[in-house]
């Protein structure tokens, strides 16, 4: 199967890849050529996933042909900016909602799995003092989900939430108003691009594309976050033993 693969290189060389037709499938890497030597393996890591949620997908023996359909270098004014593809133009279709929907109740299911029942002091930590912790990269991806709405909908089309102290209910609660939302949406906003004040292109196709890619993204740094944090403490049993015998 070919998939077209679409390269966002930044100022500095990181790359972010997007594959349009597999939903919530992107990466990062430090390059551009990182990014497509890994492309085989993140399509059909992704397409894994997919059949691992009874989602339609390859099966494990069909190959993997990655397609270079687009290689966008941000400018310095756009570096920051989430590349806007040719097939985020089309509309989405009442049918496609459901799928994208379907989508996003995986990949909150697989976030919700990892981090449920992590301790607080799992959840607090942070791998250094300029990164997030797990609870923060939660609070994020929820804050996020608002965020994108903005997007492509006016302020006071937007539901609005109040602080929430725990940040299960903080998820909870803002996925629930922007499903209803994502359901409600009409035919002309299904349909529309729109630039935000930055120039940066919106339609609703990209931002259900950015629902599953955000929360797809995060879980694997929530991932890496708590590897570090096992290591770290396999590395301090590992030191406290030691002692023990020493003494």
């Amino acid at each position: 199967m070919i998939y077209d693969v679409y390269l966002q290189v930044k100022r500095t060389g990181r790359t972010h890849a997007h594959v349009p037709d597999l939903p919530g499938c992107n990466w990062l890497a430090d390059t551009p050529e990182a990014a497509w030597d890994r492309a085989v393996e993140c399509i059909s890591a992704h397409t894994a996933w997919l059949r691992k949620y009874s989602q339609p997908a390859l099966t494990e023996s069909e190959p993997v042909t990655p397609r270079l359909a687009q290689k966008h270098k941000s400018t310095a004014r756009e570096g920051h900016l989430v590349g806007f593809f040719e097939s985020d133009r089309d509309p989405v279709l009442p049918a496609e909602i459901t799928c994208f929907l379907e989508l996003m109740a995986c990949a909150r299911a697989e976030l919700l799995s990892i981090v449920r029942d992590l301790p607080e002091e799992t959840l607090d930590w942070k791998p250094d003092p300029g990164s997030w912790s797990v609870q923060e990269t939660l609070r994020h991806v929820a804050g996020a989900e608002r965020w994108y709405l903005t997007r492509i909908l006016e302020p006071a089309d937007i539901p609005d939430f109040k602080p929430c102290r725990s940040v299960w209910q903080r998820l909870e609660i803002v996925r629930e108003s922007v499903l209803e939302r994502l359901k409600g949406l009409s035919e002309p906003e299904l349909s529309k691009v729109v630039a935000d004040k930055s120039g940066e292109l919106w339609s609703a196709r990209k931002v259900f594309r950015r629902y599953l890619e955000h929360e797809r993204e995060h879980t694997a740094h929530i991932q890496e976050i708590l590897c570090n944090t096992s290591a770290r403490l396999s590395k301090r049993t590992s030191i406290e033993n030691t002692s023990r015998m020493k003494a």
